[in-house]
């Protein structure tokens, strides 16, 4: 099989799908005999190989205080790229532009008698992250204190467009092949899209890279962090959706108080945000004024990353709109727990025993779970990295029952490629 991502999730920065897709390419290339090519928009036109894997970058510009992200604008060029690639299945991971580029080109390989497939990974809640959040922060939640009749309309007037979205990202995934979701509760969303027959396959993680036995001392030295110090960390996109500005109004309550680890007094709590994206300026000048808050950027090298991760002693996330939650698997397998939201995928990642789950947007409650987790923080790291090993989160699996429904697909399709 010849088998395409299609998605504009893939920079340089990117964090869990463009992860999902270099081990997919990784598992095509090592474990199997299939090729892979990879559709994503770039700085300009280019194609380059390794072996069986292909990257196809086409020139687009960029997505409007979203640097480095960039955005597919000419379905004609999206067209051609799939021509020039020719793959059986177009897995789309972007829903704005690529995927009528996607079904023509699977028309085109159907009229000529080859069979093609369009299948879409529920990646992220687009209607209600990209629509539906955003919508209600400026329509009804920014008014609140000031009318709350003006405020009960935006509420209205959000659920009527989010509900039209769902609609209209509802019928791309209707029209491809095969839809898939991570986990039981996104297949339930997706419904809410109208969406039926949704294949789970979890995604991933690697248990050799992300393990407790990276952890080390000297990294916390280099960054200033004492052995018996309280360190919170956050990896991830810097930006509104993944609300990391409350991570830093709960730390703040935290150092305000210097209770952290509810123990000793010496101990400091610092917090570590890891990564980039619109709000890392912003965030460079809270650090200036917070004592003890740290924002880096990016870790590309893996590795590396995997030993910041295992050095911290908790994971710390506020989005509320993860359909899996890749990194808080990482921070399990490497032992960390975990405080967070009570919403999206994390109700299914996060147990008692490894974590804390709070109410959306509450530094108060936040810091008050970072509280209850900071002396239990080892035990309840044991407890997560075990419920990651027994779930089996290995990407082996993942690939597996992935490249195992795609054969199984393609086979019962194409008896009947002729009469499409």
């Amino acid at each position: 099989m010849r088998i395409c991502d299609l998605t504009l999730a893939y920079t340089e920065t990117s964090g869990g799908i463009r992860t999902y897709i270099d081990q997919k390419r990784r598992h095509i290339a090592e474990h199997t005999e299939h090729e892979h090519v990879l559709v994503v928009p770039g700085e300009r036109d280019r194609t380059s190989r390794e072996g069986r894997l292909t990257k196809i970058e086409i020139r687009s510009p960029m997505i409007p205080g979203c640097r480095p992200y960039r955005f597919f604008w000419q379905p004609a060029k999206v067209r051609d790229a799939l021509k020039r690639g020719t793959p059986d299945i177009v897995e789309l991971g972007s829903f704005f532009v690529s995927p009528w580029a996607a079904f023509r080109y699977r028309d085109d390989c159907r009229a000529t008698t080859r069979p093609c497939l369009v299948s879409a990974y529920f990646h992220t809640d687009v209607a209600e992250a990209y629509v539906g959040a955003p919508l209600r922060h400026f329509l009804a939640e920014g008014i609140e204190e000031i009318s709350e009749t003006l405020a009960g309309w935006g509420h209205r007037l959000t659920d009527a467009i989010e509900s039209g979205a769902e609609a209209t990202f509802g019928q791309i995934f209707r029209r491809c092949d095969i839809t898939f979701a991570a986990t039981e509760a996104q297949a339930a969303r997706i419904r809410q899209y109208g969406v039926e027959g949704t294949r789970i396959v979890p995604l991933g993680v690697d248990l050799a890279l992300f393990s407790p036995e990276r952890r080390s001392p000297d990294w916390r030295r280099r960054h200033g962090i004492a052995d018996d110090d309280l360190l919170l960390m956050y990896c991830g996109r810097l930006d509104t959706e993944k609300d990391v500005m409350m991570l830093v109004d709960a730390f703040t309550r935290l150092v305000l108080s210097e209770d952290c680890t509810q123990r000793d007094q010496r101990s400091l709590c610092h917090l570590m945000l890891l990564g980039e994206g619109p709000l890392h300026a912003e965030l460079d000048r809270r650090a200036e004024q917070t004592p003890r808050l740290h924002v880096q950027g990016y870790e590309k090298d893996r590795a590396a990353y995997a030993e910041a991760l295992a050095s911290a002693d908790i994971y710390v996330t506020a989005g509320p709109h993860e359909t899996f939650g890749l990194a808080v698997v990482e921070a399990q397998a490497s032992s960390l727990p975990v405080v967070g939201v009570d919403a999206g995928a994390l109700r299914e990642r996060v147990m008692p025993s490894g974590g804390r789950l709070g109410p959306v947007g509450n530094a108060e409650a936040f810091a008050a779970n970072i509280r209850q987790v900071a002396p239990r923080r080892r035990a309840m790291g044991t407890a997560a990295r075990a419920q990651v090993l027994a779930l089996g989160c290995g990407w082996e699996r993942t690939f597996e029952l992935l490249l195992g429904i795609y054969a199984d697909a393609l086979a019962r399709l194409t008896p009947a490629a002729g009469t499409r």
